[in-house]
């Protein structure tokens, strides 16, 4: 690294300055004082060095910080979703032991029992803050959390209203996931 490789700030002195400042001294002393102005123009040049060192050093902590908290920051997003996946497992579970069922089953049974995998996940998702966007007829259109499919004539509201939802929407902690998908009226 060479000497203008680093900023200098006015609070720290400058080791030039000092290294330039002894030699002009060992100058105006002349023959008597060379040698006391050599030593403080190698002190001063070992203490410019010994900084020097100390910066690059730093310069590396601070790389190698750098690259362990990229890493660190990867590894978090990549495993980010772990506790989500887990929960949904045993909802999972119950989707297989349902597929499993013979076909001899009545109908009510299993749709009892889907209805119930439905619910668990509905319950995992609101365990993560996850939370269901289900507008009903009459809400008013609000962009941010639906998406208008189709419009509809209608002289029943003045404003742009929710028909009907077509697909329910996700948002989570408040962040739309995804838009529900819906038919919005259309004044005449």
């Amino acid at each position: 690294m060479s000497e203008h490789d680093h900023n200098i700030t006015d609070d720290e002195p400058n080791l030039d300055d000092l290294a330039n400042a002894a030699e002009a001294e060992a100058q105006a002393a002349g023959r008597s004082g060379v040698e006391g102005a050599s030593n403080e123009l190698i002190e001063a040049r070992a203490q410019r060095d010994d900084a020097l060192n100390r910066l690059a050093r730093i310069q590396a902590d601070f790389a190698n910080s750098r690259r362990r908290l990229e890493a660190d920051a990867e590894q978090r997003q990549q495993y980010a979703n772990s506790a989500l996946i887990k929960a949904l497992l045993p909802a999972i579970d119950n989707f297989e032991r349902a597929l499993a069922v013979e076909a001899a089953t009545d109908t009510a049974s299993v749709l009892k029992g889907l209805q119930l995998v439905h619910d668990q996940i509905l319950a995992v998702l609101a365990q993560q803050q996850v939370a269901l966007i289900a507008p009903s007829e009459g809400d008013a259109f609000d962009p941010n959390m639906h998406e208008a499919v189709m419009q509809q004539d209608s002289d029943k509201y003045a404003e742009p209203a929710i028909l009907q939802t077509l697909q329910k929407g996700y948002a989570l902690r408040g962040r739309t996931l995804r838009p529900a998908s819906v038919i919005v009226s259309k004044a005449q």
